[in-house]
């Protein structure tokens, strides 16, 4: 009886939040929606249909092209700073006016972004017995973090991102290091590969070498497509102009470790120092983990968490969209928590606890919603991060294992799944 009401109340609260978070995207109008974020990847598709792909990343030309789109008189700052595969990701839509585009972009992300999550519910390590529909309203509350309203009103590309980490845990789930590398190197290579600097860090201390070789793979995929779409110039201008971004947003608008270090100290060398201190103090973290990942593979869940966590805090540019990288995350440990659990009611003591974190993480990530406001407080999604981050690393020191555990998940057959191959 309490699962039920359980899952029934997950279910409700999410549908909710979703059916929320329609009726405030719904209305936005077509002249913000030819403005979206998704807008610059589409004018550089444009460049890249008209022949001009070595332009990408001349910002007086793409925004000369961006402005052709708008009314006479807009005011834009848009530069296209992601890598050249988004605009070949973009290029079907050019088939479309921008506003229409870029709606139906924001729903395929959504829908991807449900995907991914649909993943990591079929292959996190649930007990046998859980009622179905306690995956099912766990994927829910997933779906339905505040990060979703941000990817789909401006219709950025992370959930590839979210769908490669989904898809890389599900073939370590298998014991299939090289496609696990694989996936999870190509959905962030595509999109935004400065939020996957923590995880590269992760794979090399967990020395799954074969994890190594994927991702190596997925890396020399990215660039040799991104070289042919656009040409050996554009792939240097993207890697050259990597600081772009960092010049025309805002520090203190940002959400990680630098963000909350602009939002202190002003934007000078103390919080850049600051910042980068605490970036190399989050790799750090990232390199614990998947050390303790690689010698007890059950923590695969715990770790590769608090990684993710870890490698978002530290990135140099981080907004509350780029966090849909958590859903999976979430998921997976609900499933880790349940195994915990054992026999008890959905959800037990270690699943509610969970779920009450990624609750809170939640009223705190929409507390920082545009919020530019100088400290105190500052940042407060950086906070979440980190203190995720450390308690992933105390816990794998000191692993508090319910006597039974282990024989269960080798009785179930998952216990060498769960940690892949170290080889």
């Amino acid at each position: 009886m309490k699962a039920r009401a359980s899952v029934i109340a997950g279910i409700v609260a999410a549908t909710a939040l979703l059916a929320g978070y329609l009726a405030t995207w719904a209305p936005v109008s077509d002249f913000r929606q030819t403005g979206s974020d998704f807008s610059a990847s589409y004018t550089a598709a444009l460049l890249i249909r008209e022949g001009h792909g070595a332009a990408l990343y001349d910002q007086a030309a793409e925004q000369s092209r961006h402005l052709a789109l708008l009314p006479p008189g807009t005011r834009l700052t848009l530069p296209f700073v992601t890598p050249p595969t988004t605009a070949l990701i973009a290029l079907p839509f050019t088939a479309l006016d921008p506003a229409t585009a870029s709606r139906l972009f924001a729903l395929l992300e959504v829908a991807v972004l449900g995907a991914a999550v649909l993943i990591v519910v079929r292959a996190a390590p649930w007990p046998p017995g859980i009622p179905r529909g306690a995956r099912l309203a766990t994927g829910a509350i997933a779906l339905a973090g505040v990060p979703t309203l941000a990817l789909l009103l401006l219709a950025q590309f992370d959930a590839l991102c979210a769908l490669g980490l989904a898809a890389g845990y599900a073939m370590w789930r298998r014991a299939r290091p090289l496609p696990a590398g694989f996936c999870l190197a190509l959905g962030f290579a595509v999109a935004k590969p400065h939020l996957a600097a923590g995880l590269l860090v992760f794979l090399l201390a967990r020395r799954d070498w074969r994890a190594l070789l994927g991702a190596a793979g997925a890396a020399a995929l990215a660039v040799a497509v991104s070289a042919a779409l656009a040409g050996p110039g554009a792939v240097l201008s993207f890697f050259g102009d990597l600081g772009y971004s960092l010049r025309v947003t805002p520090g203190p608008s940002t959400v990680g470790l630098p963000g909350l270090a602009a939002s202190w100290l002003g934007g000078g060398p103390a919080a850049a120092l600051a910042a980068v201190a605490g970036a190399v103090a989050a790799l750090a973290g990232c390199a614990v983990l998947g050390h303790r990942s690689r010698r007890t593979p059950d923590l695969l869940e715990l770790t590769l968490a608090g990684a993710v966590a870890l490698s978002l805090a530290a990135s140099p540019h981080l907004l509350t969209y780029d966090l849909v990288a958590l859903a999976p995350a979430f998921v997976w440990c609900m499933g880790r928590m349940a195994t915990i659990d054992g026999s008890v009611a959905w959800p037990g003591r270690f699943s509610l606890a969970a779920a009450t974190g990624w609750a809170i993480a939640n009223v705190v990530i929409d507390l920082d919603l545009g919020n530019g406001a100088p400290a105190p407080p500052g940042r407060l999604v950086p906070w979440v991060l980190v203190l995720a981050g450390l308690g992933a690393v105390g816990a794998a020191r000191r692993p508090h294992v319910p006597r039974g555990f282990i024989p269960v998940l080798l009785q179930s057959g998952r216990g060498r799944a769960a940690g892949g191959s170290s080889a």
